[in-house]
């Protein structure tokens, strides 16, 4: 079975929404988010989570900036109070989760509220079904600023609309001045994350199974925790390098074999 094709369309109001597929509006303000980009949806709503899941537990995938993510929490009926309230919708799970850099160095980590809701309704299992996944930062003190790695938005929005045909589109708060016209980079950001979504989502439809399974051998957190340690101690030997070989690559090479090493040898 062949996925189909990606078809991503720059949002306008007057042409897509209705009644049912308005942008997301909070509960306590008039904020009304910005609807940017939406694709036809080719896999039911059922499969929302399960394709957005991917998302949440493994940022890395769409960001070489972001080395993991780690949970920190996951509740079912204790809510932060930074997690929006949003019309018409009833909050069923959020998860604390943390980024971690690549480069520690020149990034810092980000904690964020990632929250999913479903359609407010009887509270019976058909209305449990999230169709909606919101990203909160987390910022613990006023002079924390987003990384580079985070798109320039206080919020971000993975919503599955059902209607006929459904779609999928990705709504946000941009920061004060943030572009988002179609040559923005908030808008290659999110488009770039709508065919990621699109891919996940007919990837759970068909059971989409790893040709490799990686990480078989030795556990990726502590491997990657290892190198970084080694790659900052010995980042100086770049500068100080005595061979003609390219310093860059053989110095962190080295660090990367002597964490596998050590890694192997602990387990």
């Amino acid at each position: 079975m062949q996925r189909p094709r990606f078809a991503p369309v720059a949002h306008v109001a007057e042409q897509t929404d209705t009644a049912h597929s308005s942008p997301l509006a909070s509960v306590d303000d008039d904020t009304r988010w910005t609807s940017l980009i939406w694709c036809p949806a080719d896999f039911p709503a059922e499969l929302f989570e399960m394709a957005v899941s991917q998302l949440i537990h493994h940022p890395e995938y769409n960001s070489t900036l972001i080395l993991r993510s780690e949970t920190v929490s996951e509740s079912t009926s204790s809510f932060s109070s930074a997690i929006p309230a949003l019309r018409s919708l009833r909050t069923v799970r959020t998860i604390h989760r943390r980024l971690l850099p690549r480069r520690p160095g020149r990034d810092a980590g980000l904690e964020q509220h990632c929250t999913l809701y479903a359609p407010e309704g009887e509270g019976d299992a058909t209305d449990d079904i999230p169709t909606t996944l919101v990203l909160t930062p987390i910022f613990k003190t006023a002079a924390e600023t987003l990384p580079y790695y985070h798109p320039a938005v206080s919020q971000l929005a993975f919503r599955y609309l059902v209607q006929d045909p459904p779609i999928l589109r990705i709504e946000v708060l941009p920061l004060s001045g943030t572009p988002t016209d179609i040559n923005s980079r908030l808008y290659r950001t999110c488009l770039a994350l709508l065919e990621t979504l699109h891919r996940y989502g007919w990837g759970a439809m068909t059971n989409y199974k790893k040709r490799v399974l990686h990480d078989c051998i030795i556990p990726r957190e502590p491997y990657q925790d290892l190198y970084l340690i080694m790659r900052e101690r010995h980042k100086h030997l770049v500068n100080t390098w005595q061979e003609i070989t390219d310093p860059l690559k053989h110095v962190f090479e080295v660090c990367m074999l002597s964490a596998l090493r050590v890694a192997a040898h602990a387990e």
